[in-house]
């Protein structure tokens, strides 16, 4: 690609085509491959749905993409729009083939992004970049900043390589302080007397730390329950939930949540885990984590490898991923831009 030039074009996300999704997909691949990072990139169906569902049934407000002049993608980046909470923010996601940085690609994706996001009123600009890419040193020259924002830890949890017996033992231990709850395990969407407690959970995980103290936590009702169960399940992501109920009052007390991709179910993603506060102190954590673990195992043997992000200030989770044996394998750098808007 040396001395390529390039065009931006801005596409409908609906209209998006597989074609140049998997090109897209390739474009992640081989920025992670670059950089050194044993992470998994989405494949090319995985990238399509995720742009035109994303968490809540509704496509990102803004894809664009870079071509050369052979009409070939070597770019892209994506504007999403938050609109239940966080209303003055937007969040941009995107790379650009390890071949064709240096040239104004990256520069030219996030002007194109950021002018139409504070055209839409957004002033305030959300993205992020793993340790050791090429995108940090990229975001800090287009002016974004990671003072004061989190750093998060990915970390792996080998599931086919764990010793033998070790997720039952961990169980064991965490299940002698949790004699006063049940556990109960749901795939897939949350029916419809479930949704009330769901929400309760979804709501629980809110004291966890933020990116940016200044972010709003998100707000969980019955209609986003329900939204970003449609959503994964038109992404083809599975959702497994293990929840823990208070056996004496039925209250719900605890979710830890998995996501396996059916297009590229390897490396299985760990979505949230969270405790309500009246029910903390039990070690419900280790027990949902380590029960989810054994189911996994067990109904889904391709999964090879479980990833959670953990903020690297959130020391109680660590702990309880540490005993499961998860082993860092990236950090991934948040950084904002504020900008005025135009009168």
């Amino acid at each position: 690609m040396a001395g390529v030039n390039f065009i931006i074009d801005r596409v409908d996300p609906m209209t998006l085509d597989l074609e140049t999704a998997e090109r897209m997909a390739e474009i992640d691949r081989a920025s992670l491959d670059a950089a050194g990072l044993d992470l998994p990139a989405p494949v090319g169906p995985t990238k399509l749905t995720s742009l035109q569902l994303t968490s809540d049934c509704r496509p990102v407000e803004g894809l664009w993409l870079a071509r050369d002049d052979d009409r070939r993608v070597i770019g892209h980046v994506a504007v999403e729009l938050p609109w239940r909470d966080n209303t003055d923010t937007a969040n941009l996601r995107g790379t650009v083939h390890p071949a064709a940085r240096r040239r104004g690609v990256g520069r030219a994706l996030v002007d194109q992004a950021v002018t139409a996001a504070r055209d839409a009123g957004r002033p305030k600009f959300y993205a992020g970049a793993y340790e050791g890419c090429d995108g940090v040193p990229v975001l800090t020259k287009l002016g974004f900043s990671s003072t004061g924002l989190g750093v998060n830890a990915v970390r792996r949890v080998d599931v086919h390589g764990a010793p033998a017996g070790q997720w039952d033992r961990l169980y064991a231990e965490a299940r002698a302080d949790a004699a006063a709850y049940e556990l109960v395990h749901q795939i897939g969407p949350t029916p419809d007397n479930m949704i009330d407690g769901m929400v309760t959970l979804h709501e629980a995980i809110n004291d966890a730390p933020l990116d940016d103290p200044d972010l709003e936590a998100d707000a969980w009702d019955a209609d986003r329950v329900r939204s970003y169960d449609r959503a994964m399940a038109g992404r083809r992501q599975t959702v497994y939930r293990t929840m823990a109920r208070h056996k004496e009052t039925g209250d719900w007390a605890g979710l830890s949540m998995l996501c396996v991709d059916e297009f590229s179910p390897g490396i299985a993603f760990q979505e949230d885990t969270s405790v309500v506060r009246a029910h903390r102190g039990h070690r419900l954590g280790l027990l949902m984590k380590t029960d989810m673990l054994r189911w996994i195992g067990q109904e889904r043997p391709e999964v090879s490898a479980t990833d959670t992000w953990n903020a690297t200030t959130n020391h109680h989770m660590i702990a309880v991923n540490e005993k499961l044996g998860a082993t860092v394998v990236a950090h991934h750098v948040s950084f904002r831009l504020v900008t005025a808007l135009s009168p």
